[in-house]
């Protein structure tokens, strides 16, 4: 932490303190604090309260289609961005401290303090093949957090959104109102969210012997094992998925897949889907978007209760957890429907998608 030499020795001890000890994560802490859990594709509006206020945390991705592709062909630098606010007026808390915590798979890749005078904080991340964050911006003077706003970001360079899936994002609200307005151990909270980088897999595929490529899209985990059987028109591939039933009731999970597919072929003809995950039926979590002049996009939605129901067969049968090892793992197969599709064309965005999720938690 930085402070000003001017700061009183008062000043230093009571935030210093306070702040360390009611704040950072930890298995003791965290039974004192209210909790607020959330997961998503590219934003969460996660909802709590702080006394008689409500309190939401909005966190999202800008732009809301981030995927390994874009980052590496495109150079993109998306902005993360936390809002806090009262959702009842719609208007934003100011001063906030936030402590912010980033991981993947369990290895921590930024945990570090930000503040935002009017309570919307920016974080640009530029990934780099590094070992460590390194972060440039202004520091308020008391605890040393770095300033961000929208406009003007604080800048994250290092091992964020190098691969795709999906990352944890961990904040907890220190201060709101004023900078030396610490909350009541009570009124703070730990927030919790997941949010989607697309993992991207592209592929070729016979159809009619003509090769077509085919793009597929994984907003939960990194995809695997993509194999085409022509003669069978069937598709499948997998990601790795944690099928532990305390998890999955404990949240509210989408699993989102998308396959795009070059129009005409035979693959997509009849404009309708017969799929499986694990073994069990999903076809009607399956919705063809076909506006694209130029492509066909299937998109595979799991919510909840379909994950649930999976979940539960695949327990029962221990055999459908395993591929290459002990890898637990989310088995797709997918193949044209004989029937013709009824629901007619659909226009869809991840903006649309990500606002599904809006106001749940996943993972």
């Amino acid at each position: 932490m930085r402070f000003r030499e001017s700061a009183s020795l008062f000043s230093f001890i009571f935030i210093s303190i306070t702040l360390i000890s009611c704040m950072i994560v930890s298995a003791v802490c965290l039974p004192i604090y209210n909790r607020a859990f959330a997961d998503g594709l590219s934003q969460e509006q996660i909802s709590a309260s702080m006394g008689s206020r409500k309190a939401d945390l909005l966190i999202k991705t800008i732009p809301p289609v981030v995927t390994t592709e874009t980052l590496q062909l495109s150079k993109q630098k998306p902005i993360i961005e936390f809002r806090l606010f009262d959702s009842n007026s719609n208007k934003s808390f100011s001063h906030v401290n936030y402590f912010i915590t980033i991981d993947k798979n369990g290895k921590v890749l930024l945990s570090d303090w930000f503040h935002s005078h009017n309570g919307d904080l920016g974080i640009r991340i530029i990934p780099a093949n590094s070992s460590k964050m390194n972060l440039s911006g202004e520091q308020e003077p008391l605890v040393g957090g770095y300033i961000g706003s929208l406009d003007k970001p604080v800048i994250a360079e290092g091992p964020i959104f190098i691969n795709g899936g999906l990352y944890h994002f961990t904040v907890r609200v220190g201060t709101v109102d004023c900078d030396t307005c610490i909350l009541p151990a009570e009124q703070q909270h730990l927030y919790s969210s997941w949010l989607s980088i697309g993992s991207v897999l592209n592929s070729q595929v016979t159809l009619s012997d003509k090769q077509i490529p085919v793009k597929v899209i994984s907003y939960y985990d990194k995809l695997k094992n993509f194999a085409f059987d022509n003669k069978t028109m069937q598709m499948q591939f997998t990601m790795p998925f944690n099928w532990n039933i305390k998890r999955i009731n404990n949240t509210n999970i989408f699993v989102h897949q998308e396959v795009y597919v070059p129009k005409s072929n035979t693959f997509t003809s009849t404009g309708s889907f017969i799929g499986k995950v694990n073994g069990v039926d999903v076809s009607k979590q399956i919705v063809v978007d076909n506006s694209n002049p130029g492509r066909d996009v299937i998109h595979v939605m799991l919510p909840k209760d379909s994950v649930l129901k999976i979940a539960d067969q695949v327990n029962g049968n221990k055999q459908q957890t395993i591929h290459s090892g002990t890898e637990k793992i989310m088995s797709f197969e997918l193949q044209p429907s004989p029937k013709a599709a009824t629901t007619g064309n659909m226009s869809m965005s991840m903006g649309s998608m990500g606002s599904m999720s809006s106001g749940s938690a996943s993972r």
